[in-house]
């Protein structure tokens, strides 16, 4: 195959990567290119735990790689391409973040060869592609004036709203790495004309642009952003390269804007919505603001409590366990908290510290325990003298800032550079 060509002039068991020598990377790059889809998805799984693994270097065998990766990217028969596009993305965004020592001399060289294709790529016929270019030129280091033309001129052409979003939020990233040229001011009056734009999503996107620049516009505009993450089309943010999640990680992305004790943000997330993952997502994110401060509680109990009525079983989990984690605080609240010691709905997504599923009345149960509610004994002597019932007290703990989205129910490791 034409994409192999080269492979073995190179001293691949003279460059490491994170597992030792790189004599078993030629292969992989075959097994990349199928024909067998199943094969080359594994084979493109175990290259970027080879080349990447979990980031904090630029291993030798990375820059030997990288025109071979790009050249499967290239290759429309190949059914790894996004793969590959995925390993690139990662690799550039840590070759920006390490220290000088941690990054392989050949990598500068390699880079400065490989951007031209890259380029190229925004004009794939494929869109899912072009996203996977336009992140790339997003999160790498490369300066603005070299990538910014490039990604302008897509922008004028490009009528994929998915990968206008990407488009978008990559132009803001390297709208911000000097030197960009005559086109800096062309960006961020671009940006900021997208604030006002008929689709949601590109709203939003456009906020995420603009923040690094402008730390104070999340806050002034929060009903914009709250518009667009209740809007249907949240879901767009699913098929982008650099997101690729649905309500609950992209509220959570966006949450990460908006700093302090405010409950603003969250009350308008817990507005009653007809979708759960809506409901739900609000929750994680009044886990997740509770979590860092005790301000809020007064503001955001009515509405937890109110959620103990929801339709959805995980809805009502959750609700009961942040009462439960508020404790004392929500102990007027036990008698709506005491109707759902019998409801043995299963909660929909599993914790981290389990594959079991807990109840909701066990999640009451623990709230009427932290509460110190005589209501629990019952239980609880069921409970110490029965089997282990599932429910994970580990649960409990809401993420508020940390990786990854759960947020992360929803975004893989790959999102983390979001």
């Amino acid at each position: 195959m034409w994409v192999g060509v080269g492979l073995d002039a190179v001293d691949w068991a003279g460059l490491k990567h994170n597992y030792g020598s790189a004599e078993d990377v030629p292969g992989l790059l075959r097994r990349c290119e199928g024909p067998d889809p199943d094969d080359a998805d594994d084979a493109s799984s175990e290259l970027l735990n080879l080349l990447f693994h979990q980031g904090g270097w630029v291993c030798s065998a990375a820059p030997a790689a990288l025109p071979f990766v790009l050249r499967l990217a290239a290759t429309p028969q190949v059914p790894s391409r996004c793969a590959m596009l995925e390993l690139v993305a990662m690799l550039a965004a840590e070759a920006g973040r390490v220290k000088a020592r941690f990054l392989d001399p050949g990598w500068a060289p390699a880079w400065t060869q490989a951007l031209p294709e890259l380029l190229g790529l925004l004009d794939d016929p494929e869109p899912e592609i072009r996203r996977a270019a336009a992140d790339v030129l997003g999160v790498c280091d490369s300066p603005g004036e070299l990538v910014l033309p490039g990604l302008l001129r897509c922008w004028e052409a490009e009528d994929d709203l998915p990968t206008r979003l990407e488009l978008v939020l990559s132009l803001g990233q390297a709208a911000l790495r000097a030197p960009v040229g005559g086109h800096g001011a062309e960006v961020f009056d671009l940006l900021r004309g997208l604030l006002d734009s008929p689709q949601a999503q590109i709203r939003l996107a456009a906020v995420h642009a603009l923040a690094p620049h402008d730390p104070g516009l999340p806050a002034r505009r929060l009903d914009l952003m709250l518009e667009a993450l209740r809007d249907p089309t949240i879901e767009l943010w699913r098929h982008t390269s650099s997101v690729q999640t649905g309500v609950l990680g992209v509220q959570h992305w966006a949450a990460r804007l908006i700093t302090g004790p405010s409950p603003t943000f969250t009350l308008g997330l817990l507005a009653d919505h007809h979708d759960d993952e809506q409901r739900i997502g609000a929750l994680s994110q009044a886990g997740g603001l509770l979590s860092q401060w005790r301000s809020p509680t007064a503001a955001l109990l009515p509405r937890l409590v109110a959620r103990l009525d929801d339709p959805a079983p995980e809805a009502r989990f959750r609700a009961a366990e942040l009462l439960a984690c508020l404790g004392p605080a929500a102990a007027a609240h036990a008698d709506e908290v005491a109707t759902l010691l019998s409801d043995t709905a299963v909660r929909t997504t599993r914790t981290r510290t389990t594959r079991e599923r807990g109840t909701v009345g066990e999640a009451a149960l623990w709230a009427l325990a932290r509460m110190n509610d005589p209501r629990c004994l019952p239980g609880l002597i069921e409970l110490t003298a029965g089997t282990h019932s599932g429910f994970a007290s580990a649960s409990a703990h809401y993420p508020a800032g940390g990786h990854k989205f759960g947020i992360t129910e929803g975004f893989s490791g790959r999102n983390l550079r979001v």
